[in-house]
């Protein structure tokens, strides 16, 4: 009911500003621009589209502003399927807004449209600073599509959205000084200059002053580093009143290392123990150029913490019969649970897949959380490249989660690893009748 209710609220916005637009069209001076010649349509769809594309810019800033209210309601795996269709959406209208409306000023005054488009830089109130933003956001778009399809780094990516705000600037200025549903329109002026406020007061909240506020109030800072495996090291972090810092297992935040070679970028990393009021374990696998450096961090180093994050937690699981699936260091969060599910008395199957012996992370670890858990807790090792493993050996799939787990129907499941075995496990408990609802998964593609 909560989440319908947000939809609502959202979804209204689109419906008040398609209204205030319709209204201020219909009523227009010189007539109904919606029926009227082809001028008046172009200005009209033109401006319609202008409208939404910002709409739909802010709306992306809210789905990237890691807000609280957002993330609980639908969760960070709706938010981000819902960010990367809003963004197509947006290349749609931003590519529309510039065409119809030099297109009907243009049919109006008689020019090309491409003299009709220079004199709106060289002569309209904001307009060329609105063409230089709307180009950032264009490449901003564009390294987006490269950092899905891993031909750019995570750190390209991360500061060419920050190029995001710097864009959202330049556009403001052409909306009141030549936008005309804006101008003419002091109730949706009034409207539009709140929601702006709504959103950016949202970002900076969440984004800078929540992380600075819990700094000053815990003090956080590296404890002691402890190698896993290989190339897993754990990052022990303590600080003043851990008691107090809202964390559940299950749960990842974003942190930033304030130290020279890692304070200009801020990274997620999951929570690989249950929360003890003490500290918190961040178990990070060397895959990138970030974090292969995370061995050279020194005790004492200041860490600044942005989160909690996701509802991946035992919170949302209502069954006391559970199954947790991870691959490879997608065992972080996973871990965090079957501590925190068995102890609570829940009967938990946990499968592990890995290619070999040599990758798993936190194998002593495990097997002692089996050993406390009272028969509360099943662990099943699956390792698909390792001719000397006398276990379970080959991929994942249908066949042995039903195996593994006969009452797979009467159990919830978690699900964290690479995003391909993720699809194939999901697949196989889609096979299996397992609902969706009672699959609860954290993507993990750092």
């Amino acid at each position: 009911m909560k989440k319908f209710g947000w939809l609502i609220l959202l979804g209204s916005q689109f419906a008040i500003v398609a209204g205030f637009w319709s209204y201020d069209h219909v009523n227009h001076m010189m007539g109904n621009q919606l029926t009227g010649d082809a001028v008046g349509q172009y200005l009209a769809y033109g401006r319609l589209a202008g409208l939404l594309a910002v709409l739909g810019i802010l709306f992306q800033l809210m789905l990237i502003g890691r807000i609280k209210w957002l993330e609980q309601a639908f969760g960070l795996d709706r938010m981000a399927h819902l960010h990367h269709f809003t963004g197509f959406a947006i290349v749609v209208f931003l590519a529309a807004h510039p065409f119809l409306v030099t297109t009907g000023h243009s049919m109006q005054s008689g020019m090309s449209r491409i003299d009709q488009y220079i004199d709106f830089c060289r002569n309209w109130d904001d307009v060329l600073a609105a063409v230089i933003g709307v180009a950032i956001m264009s490449a901003s778009i564009f390294f987006s599509i490269l950092v899905m399809r891993k031909w750019v780094k995570y750190e390209i990516w991360y500061y060419s959205h920050l190029t995001l705000y710097v864009a959202v600037a330049l556009v403001f200025g052409h909306q009141f000084e030549v936008g005309t549903d804006l101008v003419g329109n002091r109730l949706f002026s009034g409207y539009w200059y709140a929601l702006y406020a709504f959103v950016f007061a949202n970002l900076i909240h969440y984004r800078i002053l929540r992380p600075i506020i819990f700094y000053m109030r815990h003090r956080f800072a590296v404890d002691k580093l402890v190698s896993e495996t290989g190339d897993v090291t754990s990052v022990y972090i303590e600080g003043r009143g851990m008691e107090f810092f809202p964390v559940e297992a299950g749960q990842f935040m974003i942190v930033r290392f304030w130290a020279k070679g890692f304070r200009w970028e801020a990274h997620p990393f999951s929570m690989s123990i249950r929360p003890d009021g003490r500290k918190i374990r961040l178990s990070i696998k060397a895959s990138g150029d970030f974090t292969r450096r995370i061995p050279g961090l020194k005790p004492g180093t200041p860490v600044f913490i942005d989160g909690p994050h996701g509802i991946f937690t035992s919170a949302s699981c209502s069954s006391s019969k559970v199954l947790l699936i991870a691959g490879g260091i997608g065992i972080t969060p996973i871990r965090a649970l079957a501590e925190e599910m068995s102890a609570a008395g829940r009967d938990v199957i946990l499968i592990y897949a890995n290619r070999s012996r040599s990758s798993i992370v936190f194998e002593k670890e495990l097997d002692e959380l089996v050993e406390k858990s009272k028969g509360n807790l099943k662990i099943v090792h699956v390792l698909s490249d390792d001719p000397e493993w006398a276990g379970e050996k080959g991929r994942l799939d249908k066949e042995k989660i039903s195996r593994f787990v006969p009452d797979i129907p009467e159990r919830e499941v978690f699900l964290c690893g690479p995003p391909m075995m993720m699809k194939l496990v999901r697949a196989s408990l889609s096979e299996l009748n397992v609902p969706k609802a009672r699959i609860h998964f954290e993507k993990f593609a750092l």
